[in-house]
């Protein structure tokens, strides 16, 4: 899967910090979290709670999501996204996680993606 255009600006200045980004976008679409974003180097990353959060994030963002193999019945999902585009034309990487049980609902289309 890819990401979709999204037309929304999160601000006119030239820079924003990545993580006042995320969460602008967390609050415009209204997207789930069950923790405070966790920023690193690589990206800001967002644990959600169960299926249907992550659904709400690949509904709204689009991205690339990968699942680690089942240990003990357990997958990791993680959505690779990234905000909109900034007014100077930058982007911040997101990962999504959440963890469900193998077979447990996850968004249809997730099961037709390798890690």
């Amino acid at each position: 899967m890819t990401g979709k255009p999204i037309p929304l600006r999160i601000a006119h200045s030239t820079h924003i910090p990545d993580l006042t980004a995320v969460e602008a976008v967390v609050d415009h679409f209204n997207l789930p979290k069950s923790r405070p974003p966790i920023e690193r180097d690589d990206a800001v990353h967002i644990i959600v709670r169960d299926g249907d959060d992550f659904a709400a994030w690949v509904h709204a963002l689009g991205g690339e999501i990968k699942w680690a193999p089942a240990h003990d019945l357990a997958m990791l999902y993680t959505l690779r996204t990234q905000t909109p585009r900034r007014a100077d034309g930058s982007t911040v990487e997101i990962r999504v996680h959440v963890a469900l049980v193998d077979g447990e609902f996850a968004p249809g289309h997730t099961r037709a993606v390798s890690a």
